[in-house]
């Protein structure tokens, strides 16, 4: 039978986490001979290489991989090339995916079959399923007061050298209670999730690799992931606004499909690179408000901010009450980040901040506010 899905996986030097994830591959309830699961390996040095070759699966297991590391973009455009699947999911090495996890992919492509589907923001929750001895002093503690509510703390924990592990993949593979009593409280709050959710200004943020589902054509189409990117950020948001400018349509699976493998912040690296996001600049320019946004108010650091932003911005273009104070905003956020991506010129830049804030005086609407707000953060670029 042909494969519908191929399942993406790229990793470097998570030999540990992606054990296990492989493993909650073996429960699930869609039939195995139509899926298929590729292990794309960025040069890890852990032997990655030798526990997938060895791991005993019952559905199609390729492993493929570059011979040193060459970024994040470069390790899953990897994986795509050897794909056969209809549908590309991407998911990350520390995703613990749940039983019906395929199957609900895909009873949502049949509904919405050109779409993104994305399992964010509904599984953006964590798990601890190992103890890192290089957690933070403020990562240790959370994990301790954790797992003191379950009755699983040990104090050994505090003395290991090693990662210990606190589910296997027999916990996984007879679906034990175990998991249960090492998912956290959601730390993300309700209304965020919400927000994020909203397809209705710059649905592409939706597009997060941590589980996100893609028809391969649409890949094929745009050429996958852009390789400029090679430090950690942007580099999916900038693949899901590519797709966006297609007119390709965006959906959040709302069930809960996964789990995040909790591991030390510092290996996650940072969200908003700036290089990377110089990157998405010179590729696309300065026409697009949604992109021009990210240099005043990253949606990693303030969606609601963000959101709201692009809100007011489309509401005041199409009134003629407003329409000239929408034109200031829209021309406050090209001009910032043009400063952000050039960082030169500062007197021209200062002085059309000036020109701006004096057509803006007095003015009272929502979108003038709003434009005050972003020409006080603009001059903050130059500070």
């Amino acid at each position: 039978m042909a494969i519908r899905y191929s399942i993406v996986i790229p990793t470097y030097n998570r030999v540990q986490q992606l054990l296990l994830t492989l493993a909650s591959f073996e429960t699930q309830t869609y039939p195995k001979q139509q899926f298929e699961v590729i292990v794309a390996d960025d040069g890890s040095t852990d032997g990655t290489k030798e526990m997938v070759e060895g791991f005993q699966a019952s559905y199609p297991l390729i492993y493929v991989s570059h011979q040193e590391q060459r970024g994040r973009s470069a390790v899953r455009n990897l994986g795509l090339h050897h794909a056969k699947g209809i549908y590309i999911i991407f998911c990350d090495a520390d995703f613990l995916v749940l039983p019906e996890f395929v199957r609900i992919v895909s009873d949502y492509h049949r509904k919405y079959p050109k779409a993104v589907l994305s399992g964010i923001p509904h599984s953006w929750d964590d798990a601890y399923t190992h103890y890192y001895p290089d957690f933070s002093p403020e990562e240790k503690e959370h994990f301790r007061n954790t797992l003191t509510q379950t009755g699983l703390w040990n104090a050994d924990f505090e003395a290991a050298n090693e990662i210990i592990p606190l589910i296997t993949p027999e916990d996984i593979l007879h679906q034990t209670e175990a998991l249960s009593k090492v998912v956290l409280p959601s730390r993300v709050p309700p209304n965020i999730k919400e927000e994020f959710a909203k397809k209705d200004v710059a649905p592409w943020i939706l597009l997060v690799t941590r589980c996100v589902s893609i028809r391969r054509s649409h890949l094929t189409r745009i050429g996958g992931f852009n390789e400029e990117f090679v430090l950690y950020g942007l580099e999916d948001w900038d693949l899901g606004f590519r797709l966006h400018r297609l007119k390709i349509p965006f959906y959040c699976i709302e069930e809960v499909v996964g789990y995040h493998q909790e591991h030390p912040t510092y290996l996650r690296g940072n969200i908003l690179n700036p290089e990377n996001l110089k990157i998405m600049f010179k590729t696309y320019g300065f026409n697009n408000s949604s992109l021009n946004l990210f240099a005043l108010v990253p949606p990693s650091e303030d969606l609601e901010k963000y959101k709201n932003t692009l809100r007011v911005l489309r509401r005041g273009i199409r009134s003629k009450l407003t329409r000239s104070s929408a034109l200031l905003l829209r021309r406050t956020l090209r001009i910032a980040a043009k400063q952000f991506y050039k960082q030169n010129n500062t007197l021209t830049y200062k002085k059309s901040l000036r020109w701006i804030n004096k057509k803006a005086k007095g003015r009272n609407s929502q979108v003038a506010h709003v434009l005050r707000e972003m020409l006080l953060k603009s001059e903050k670029l130059v500070e």
